[in-house]
């Protein structure tokens, strides 16, 4: 009995001793990497970027063996970042300590003496200098004697290069190799390029393919080259966009021919697909202080084949409501220059006043460059508007003028760029109060991505206006100038960041400052973050008193990045809150705030 209880109790022993080794074999190993040894900011991203030992590190790996392979098999990979850096003769190792919990990883790389780019030198696929070599200097192609030698810097160059040839009348210029050397007794690189610069040519006669309701001349007038003249593909890529930019087609391929013709010439090709040239559209919008709204439009962008559009669209909302007509020919008189001629019927009926209006513009409007657009037109204005004081009927002329800049990256969503703008109409009354006076506004915006990728975006802006010639009280409340609401100052009832009358009413200015900055921040790609701090106030004199306090919003908000642009919710608050000001505003809508 005695040898049975104690076989029973070794066997319980064993099965213990199964069940702890077991479970040891079948524990997870957590795990936290350090890279130490590389004090360039650019250079640690790119190695932690590279490393499989990051990018695992909230997984588990099953043994410290599996671990060390895995290690093994980064410093392979980190070794080719730190080369490709500039770096021929670092030292990579690492080091695992298993007695936290988490497991520590620490790679030490010791970088060594950089790699300097020497000599660069430029020669033919049949020998001897090139074309334009006596023009050649690497310092314009990202090649900077002295400097360290990066690899992508170098593989980027020969792009660089043949560029520069397409651009001076090249047009099938290419590399056939390029060498580095490495010279580890001064530790420098020396690189060769080779070039096949192929034939001189000029432009020569244009096939032009795809098209069926667009007319040939609308294409042959966005055509930036002239037969005849020398080759430069710079003048491809304006055409190229020129075309894009038209909205009219959904591809555009240009190319030459394959060699250069007997007379010198090279024959060009541009490929077309049009797009449908008629749009449906809707959209729809919310704030607390003005309800919901929404709108409708319709358009056609080749109306009579010359890239004419015609516009028409309806808004609708609790306060506000509207119709426009618009209708613009490219072209006009001479290229670049567009005629545009709008009408529009609106009515407003919020706490400032009841106003229905009538407007109609006729102007053109000028494409200096792809960033840089003026206009100068002709506008008549009628309206009607009533508020606390009565009731006041005018009709006013105006020559509008702007000019605007914009170079970002995206209509609704940029992330990097700045957009600035001023516009100034003089208006004279022909009927009604006998006013005479300049509505001017300056506007400004910039973006700027945080590191290489859009996640993390700071966006600012500032708009200043300013009305001369008229005092505040003798100007129609719904010309005076106003700020607040999801478009300008958010927190604030729409134009209620301001001073209001007795009623808690806005009463206008004759002035204007608005200004904000936000973070926005990508969760995933399709979801992010908002966080805003925006200010405003308007003034009864002329110049903006700039020693008055603005009034302040903050706010946090919503976007969703759908394939149409980004949808926003934002919720804001006033922080100099009077009685008339409620304690949260809600806006949603279609793209940025601005």
């Amino acid at each position: 009995m005695a040898i049975l209880r104690t076989g029973f109790f070794a066997l319980l022993i064993v099965a213990a001793q199964l069940g702890a080794a077991c479970g040891t074999a079948q524990a997870k190993i957590t795990y936290k990497t350090t890279i130490v040894g590389v004090a360039d900011s650019d250079l640690a991203d790119q190695l932690e970027e590279s490393s499989q030992l990051v990018a695992q590190e909230d997984g588990r790996t099953d043994s410290e063996e599996a671990l060390r392979r895995r290690a093994v098999a980064d410093l392979q990979r980190l070794q080719a970042v730190v080369r490709a850096a500039g770096y021929y003769d670092a030292a990579l190792s690492f080091d695992i300590d298993t007695k936290p919990q988490r497991w520590k990883v620490t790679v030490k790389i010791d970088l060594g003496e950089p790699y300097i780019l020497r000599e660069v030198k430029l020669e033919a696929a049949k020998g001897g200098a090139p074309p334009l070599a006596d023009r050649f200097k690497p310092g314009d192609f990202g090649l900077k004697y002295g400097k360290r030698a990066i690899s992508a810097t170098i593989a980027d160059a020969e792009a660089k290069i043949v560029r520069f040839y397409t651009e001076n009348g090249w047009p099938l210029a290419r590399t056939t190799a390029h060498e580095a050397i490495i010279d580890h007794a001064d530790h420098s690189m020396h690189v060769t390029y080779t070039l096949d610069a192929g034939q001189q040519a000029k432009f020569g006669a244009t096939d032009i393919s795809g098209l069926k309701e667009v007319d040939r001349a609308y294409v042959e007038r966005r055509i930036a080259w002239r037969e005849g003249r020398i080759y430069d593909s710079r003048k491809v890529d304006a055409t190229q966009q020129a075309l894009l930019d038209s909205n009219l087609f959904a591809t555009v391929k240009i190319s030459a021919a394959d060699q250069v013709g007997a007379d010198g010439s090279i024959a060009m090709k541009i490929d077309l697909a049009e797009r449908r040239q008629r749009s449906v559209g809707a959209g729809a919008f919310y704030d607390s202080s003005q309800g919901p709204g929404g709108r409708v439009f319709w358009e056609h962008r080749n109306l009579f084949g010359g890239g004419e559009l015609l516009h028409l669209e309806a808004t609708g909302g609790l306060s506000q409501y509207g119709a426009l007509a618009q209708f613009r020919r490219p072209d006009f008189l001479t290229r670049n220059l567009d005629l545009r001629t709008e009408i529009a019927l609106t009515q407003e009926n919020v706490d400032a006043y009841d106003s229905k209006r009538a407007s109609a513009f006729t102007g053109v409007d000028r494409h200096f460059s792809r960033e840089i657009t003026g206009g100068a037109g002709v506008e008549f204005v009628q309206a009607h508007v009533h508020d606390d004081t009565g009731s006041q009927n005018y009709s006013l002329v105006g020559l509008p003028l702007y000019v605007r800049r914009d170079d970002t990256d995206d209509l609704l969503n940029p992330t990097r760029g700045t957009r600035l703008g001023l516009t100034t109409t003089p208006f004279k009354t022909v009927d009604g109060s006998n006013l005479t006076f300049l509505n001017s506004k300056v506007t400004a915006s910039g973006y700027q991505r945080l590191g290489k990728s859009d996640r993390f975006v700071v966006a600012a802006f500032a708009n200043v206006g300013t009305i001369d010639g008229v005092s505040l009280h003798e100007l129609p409340r719904d010309l005076r100038l106003y700020a607040g609401g999801g478009g300008s100052v958010r927190g604030y009832g729409y134009q209620m960041a301001g001073p209001l009358d007795a009623g808690g009413n806005p009463i206008g200015g004759i002035s204007s400052i608005e200004t904000g900055i936000e973070l926005r921040t990508k969760i995933t790609q399709t979801i992010g973050i908002v966080t805003f701090f925006e200010g405003g106030n308007v003034y009864d004199r002329s110049i903006p008193d700039f020693t008055e306090n603005l009034r302040w919003g903050a706010g946090i908000g919503g976007r969703y990045y759908s394939p149409f642009g980004p949808v926003r919710l934002d919720i804001a608050t006033p922080i100099n809150r009077r009685p008339a000001d409620d304690l949260i505003q809600f806006y949603i809508s279609l793209g940025q705030a601005f």
